[in-house]
């Protein structure tokens, strides 16, 4: 059967291949016309202190990308075929949504509302991932994943050829999932989606001269979105390939999920636009903006190739890599994410998720996800092929008693009073004695329980070797992570991280200590003592001006960093401090438990 579906796709490349390059080509023609009237009529997109870019690109790209897929899609589908031209449809509506909020700024509330109505269309028209036996959970299932997913490619639309870039890699690994399924019409509509953002893509890269705006990003989002789902609808009879489309597209699920968790740290709405996303934490870290976006590139690239590789294993190995690929992708978020900008500390909920989320409380959420998947890839390396249902069911009856003897021993052993993510070379002992003290319990257990009938010893065994290994390399992913940064991004850039420091007091001169140890150019102490201070030398370093100059002095200094010390008095409320850094396009960063550890380490 495989060997019959890869002579199938060898016989239709030539034809896919044509399709993307002539929907590349058109696009590339209609983005250039598109360029020149926008600029004569004055259609351009203006800097904003909330926005990334700079410059004045043109908008309204978004039109040619529609305009391209919709004419190759007539070119290549008959009108008969129900299925192609209903997405299409659906997908036009989300286009005159999108270039309605491009022309009139809609206001989020109706915008979503309007996105919610179209997604509950698609489910409609059969685009839903059916839960047996459950159709209001089967409903708000599909309308979460399509309404999510149009999205996440709108937010990631925060860098110069970011989002079409990431819209033309997820296309090529959908379209190819969709070959080796057999289902060559779908498969076909995703290469011209992938050649009209490819020739996007010409013009947007930077430096951009055009945007796609909400018109191209709510497109094509929305085009993906729909394709991923029908594969989850096709395969839902095949656990593991359920999850492909996932991991096919998780930067994008990625990003927008820290950015609506960080953002709700600060009491900021996920509807606002800024300078938080992915990209930009790694231009702060000293990736040029290109190699920043490359970079994502990769990462998406990467997660296909994962989401591929998974459809030539048998499902429970192909699950275990996928989640193994998913718990490295969540590290990778966790620690771009790690150093979070000064967010509203006088609301409960953000109280609330600031403890929940803070970085040594994580340790209690990755651990046992960390456990649980070293005991599944221990169980199921057993078998060759498929797994007996009653093995199965044994899995799934032992997994809660082997996770909490696990954690119960870690957490008896004292390793949750240590900080996980700064941990010494003793913790790999501290780890080995408290996982074989869990094991042991496990075991104990099931003997008391069943005399130990029916399950292997070699598994327990397995299990702790890999689970032991899956620990330390969490502990350890701190370092890794930012040795990887520090190798792949540009190796100056770092040292040459320039800051200013907000007071002059104690808390001040501690900020200063720590920012010298990590070799970042503190370039000057803001003064909050009503100038009593100024152009003083505090703790070494010159009170260069007061909160009014701060636009100022960044210009001159060339600072887009300012360091708020934990507890240092203001002559203005904190809210209205971050404000008018915001507006400044500066960013806040606490020193405390989130430090700024990953970014000077």
């Amino acid at each position: 059967m495989m060997v019959k579906t890869l002579f199938e796709i060898q016989s239709n490349v030539g034809s896919l291949i044509a399709e993307l390059c002539a929907a590349c080509l058109l696009t590339a023609s209609g983005v250039a016309v598109a360029i020149n009237l926008c600029r004569k009529r004055g259609w351009v997109e203006k800097a904003q202190p909330n926005r990334w870019h700079k410059g004045t690109p043109a908008k309204f790209g978004g039109v040619a990308i529609w305009l391209v897929v919709l004419g190759a899609a007539t070119w290549v589908f008959p009108a008969s075929n129900h299925s192609i031209w209903g997405v299409l449809g659906l997908a036009s509506l989300m286009f005159a949504l999108g270039l309605t909020d491009d022309v009139f700024h809609l206001r989020p509330g109706p915008k979503l509302l309007a996105q919610f109505v179209v997604a509950a269309l698609a489910i409609a028209l059969g685009l839903e991932f059916t839960v047996q036996g459950r159709p209001i959970l089967s409903f708000c299932l599909s309308l979460a994943w399509i309404v999510g997913i149009t999205n996440a490619f709108n937010l990631l639309d925060n860098m110069d050829g970011l989002s079409a870039g990431v819209a033309l890699i997820t296309a090529i690994y959908l379209a190819v999932l969709y070959l080796l399924a057999g289902v060559a019409a779908h498969a076909s509509l995703l290469f011209i989606v992938a050649g009209a953002s490819a020739g996007f893509l010409i013009f947007n890269f930077k430096p951009a001269r055009i945007f796609m705006g909400d018109s191209g990003s709510l497109f094509l989002g929305f085009l993906l979105a729909s394709a991923s789902l029908d594969h989850i609808r096709q395969r839902s009879g095949v656990p593991a390939l359920l999850f492909t489309p996932v991991i096919v597209l998780s930067i994008p699920i990625l990003d927008t999920f820290f950015v609506s968790v960080t953002r709700r740290l600060r009491g900021q709405p996920v509807s606002v636009g800024g300078t938080d996303h992915s990209s930009h934490r790694l231009v702060r870290m000293g990736f040029k903006e290109r190699d920043a976006v490359i970079l994502l590139y990769l990462v998406t690239t990467a997660s296909g190739t994962v989401a591929i590789g998974a459809q030539f294993l048998v499902y429970p190995r192909a699950l275990g890599v996928m989640f193994l690929w998913l718990l490295v992708l969540l590290l990778f978020g966790i620690h771009l994410f790690h150093t979070e900008p000064a967010y509203d500390s006088h609301g409960t909920t953000n109280r609330f998720l600031h403890r929940l989320l803070q970085h040594d409380s994580l340790a209690f959420l990755l651990d046992p996800a960390v456990l649980s998947l070293s005991y599944y890839i221990a169980y199921f390396l057993r078998f060759e092929t498929a797994v007996p249902y009653s093995d199965f069911i044994a899995f799934l009856q032992t997994w809660p008693i082997v996770l909490m003897a696990k954690c119960g021993a870690m957490w008896v052993s004292g390793i949750y009073g240590r900080s996980w993510w700064r941990g010494s070379a003793g913790d790999a002992y501290r780890l080995a004695a408290s996982g074989m003290a869990g094991e042991a319990l496990a075991v104990l257990v099931l003997v008391g329980f069943s005399r130990f009938a029916g399950y292997s010893r070699i598994v327990f065994l397995v299990d702790f070797v890999i689970g032991w290994m899956l620990l330390v390399v969490l502990r350890r992913s701190f370092q890794l992570f930012h040795s990887s940064m520090r190798r792949l991004g540009c190796p100056a850039a770092l040292p040459d991280r320039r800051v200013f420091v907000l007071g002059t007091s104690e808390h001040a001169e501690l900020a200063v200590r720590f920012l010298q140890a990590r070799k970042i150019q503190c370039k000057g102490l803001i003064d909050t003592n009503g100038g009593n201070d100024l152009r003083r030398h505090v703790w070494g370093i010159q009170v260069i001006g007061q909160l009014q100059d701060l636009s100022r002095l960044a210009v001159t200094y060339r600072v887009s960093e300012v360091i708020l010390p934990e507890n240092e008095s203001m002559p203005c409320s904190e809210m209205e401090f971050i404000s008018s850094c915001n507006r400044d396009r500066l960013q806040v960063t606490r020193l405390g438990l989130h430090g700024l550890n990953h970014q000077g380490n």
